[in-house]
């Protein structure tokens, strides 16, 4: 689970992902490869184009063939993108069969890639973009010149491009953070919350110790077999840094404090004072005890039914939780969660400053691949087709949907009462939703009518000023300056790639380490192990043992290079 975890955290648009972005100036990539023209692209001509995707369920088909926002896009570029997508949790394995038989899709999402993207391309099964981005993909092209993080990540230390990445817009939102039930502190001090920090909010440590005992207080009394007032994974951290962040360190490798240098966050003091704390609340029955036994739940997705049930005080929740989305006026439960920072660790020294690990960024790390058994004649179309995602009208389909005029010839748009399509804008400009996409009592499944799964230019910052729930528009607003509030300045940028040397001496040892760490730290947290400076020394020199200087190299290394381009 933890490496299937890792997978989906670094191409996370979770995501997610460890998120970053790249460095190559306008020149670029121009110069280490001629440029190439491509044969004249006849419209009138139509193209079927098969794509490999990572699975999703969705409510209203079983085909991504059948997304309106895929149909729109066929109908626009007189293309069929035919779609290729393995059941659920069994994706990796068949990405690599796809890559043993040679039997590659024309366009490939490489999320569930074993193999680095240096490697895929010296194994010839994709190609160098780069060539034909300025004239074919202007829309891409121009993000990628606008901003240094992008270009660094797009292309390699030799000017290549091998993919279309997902794109944030600078001002886009983040996903998912941290989160608490403000309602049960509401509740249990009869409104006069008062947090030691002074603050309206939690923001340290002392802050959390003062809501966690009223958090358990409250739960304690529902009569809930299973309730918890702290909700971690299983592993006992959130390897992207949430939570961890407040501590000042993170849950994979980190840039130093003065981003010279490549750290392990596992084996930091800084870490070891995480651990303390988790303990101490584990001891304390914040935290519910057989929380290591849920290796199957996703971070971003703990226990469902304890956060759905009322049954849960803080855990890392989703931008969609915040307000009273939770509530179930059927079950007369009314919950109000807010998103939050994470805690600093005042009493070691840590402060806002120092704390910089969240998840948002500029490109997402794994790409969409042209691959080498593509016929030419279609790269021109593909191009096209995926330029427009970056576009300012194409953008919106991703995350937003279809407006009116185009969801004139969508039929799912149709039959679910969306003519006037999920969004408009008002007379003043401002982005507003069509409230039957909000519908509480349609409960339309939202994600089967935008185009997610799709590359493009990430607009996700929008939130309709006309949400018909003004509470949860307004958490929403509030956990988005929460959870961005740090920064992300000491995240190991993602589009330091290594090199098929350094892949190899790195893969070779992290495996091993990261099934030790994650062994280790819920033991240390329930108490299986014994947890002192002495026994975090033998932990940390074991990691040690296993090849952490061997992957620190290989990491150091790729970071030099990207500094350098």
């Amino acid at each position: 689970m933890k490496r299937k975890g890792i997978g989906i955290i670094l191409c996370m648009a979770m995501a997610a992902g460890m998120l970053s972005g790249c460095a190559n100036n306008s020149k670029g990539a121009a110069e280490s490869v001629e440029i190439t023209a491509l044969a004249e692209d006849n419209q009138d001509e139509h193209m079927d184009i098969s794509v490999w995707q990572y699975s999703q369920e969705f409510k209203y088909y079983a085909s991504y063939d059948d997304n309106p926002i895929v149909q729109y896009l066929n109908d626009k570029f007189n293309i069929s993108l035919k779609y290729q997508m393995p059941p659920l949790g069994s994706e990796a394995d068949n990405f690599n069969i796809m890559l043993s038989t040679g039997d590659y899709t024309d366009l490939m999402c490489t999320t569930y890639s074993n193999t680095a993207l240096p490697s895929l391309y010296e194994d010839g099964v994709i190609i160098d973009i780069s060539p034909y981005l300025e004239e074919y993909m202007p829309n891409y092209y121009k993000l990628i010149q606008e901003n240094e993080e992008v270009r660094r990540f797009v292309y390699d230390d030799d000017g290549r491009a091998y993919g279309i990445y997902l794109v944030d817009d600078p001002n886009r939102a983040q996903w998912g953070g941290m989160v608490y039930r403000r309602d049960i502190l509401e509740t249990m001090t009869g409104g006069n919350v008062s947090f030691p920090s002074g603050s309206d909010e939690p923001t340290t440590v002392e802050d959390w110790e003062y809501m966690l005992p009223l958090m358990k207080a409250y739960l304690d009394a529902t009569g809930i077999t299973e309730t918890a007032s702290l909700i971690i994974p299983a592993n006992g951290y959130i390897v992207t840094g949430e939570l961890l962040s407040g501590f000042g360190t993170s849950g994979n490798f980190q840039l130093s404090r003065d981003k010279s240098d490549v750290e392990y966050g596992p084996v930091t003091d800084e870490f070891y004072n995480y651990v303390c704390k988790m303990k101490e609340w584990y001891e304390a029955g914040y935290i519910y005890s057989d929380f290591a036994s849920r290796t199957n739940d996703m971070f971003y997705l703990p226990n469902t039914s304890l956060t759905y049930g009322g049954a849960a005080g803080i855990w890392f929740g989703l931008d969609i939780q915040l307000g009273d989305a939770l509530s179930l006026p059927e079950y007369d439960l009314n919950v109000r969660v807010e998103g939050m920072k994470a805690p600093l660790d005042v009493e070691h020294g840590i402060t806002e400053s120092d704390a910089s690990f969240c998840v948002y960024g500029g490109a997402a790390s794994m790409p969409w691949c042209i691959s080498t058994k593509c016929d030419e004649s279609k790269y021109a179309r593909i191009f096209s087709c995926l330029d427009y995602l970056y576009s300012e009208e194409g953008s919106k389909l991703k995350k937003h949907g279809l407006n009116k005029e185009q969801a004139a010839g969508s039929e799912l748009y149709k039959q679910y009462g969306l003519e006037d399509g999920t969004y408009y804008y008002d007379e003043n400009g401002d982005y507003c939703s069509n409230e039957v996409y909000f519908d509480k009592e349609k409960a339309l499944d939202r994600g089967s009518f935008t185009g997610n799964l799709l590359p493009g230019l990430d607009r996700a910052s929008q939130i309709a000023v006309n949400d018909p729930n003004i509470e949860t528009r307004e958490a929403r607003k509030r956990g988005q300056e929460a959870w961005i509030a740090y920064g992300r300045d000491r995240n190991f940028p993602a589009g330091a790639l290594m090199n098929t040397e350094e892949s190899t001496s790195f893969n070779a040892v992290y495996t091993n380490i990261t099934d030790y760490v994650d062994s280790m730290i819920p033991k240390f947290i329930m108490g299986t192990e014994e947890l002192s400076e002495a026994s975090w020394e033998k932990y940390v020199a074991k990691v040690e043992a296993l090849g952490l200087e061997q992957a620190l190299n290989a990491q150091k290394s790729a970071y030099e290079r990207y500094k350098a381009r």
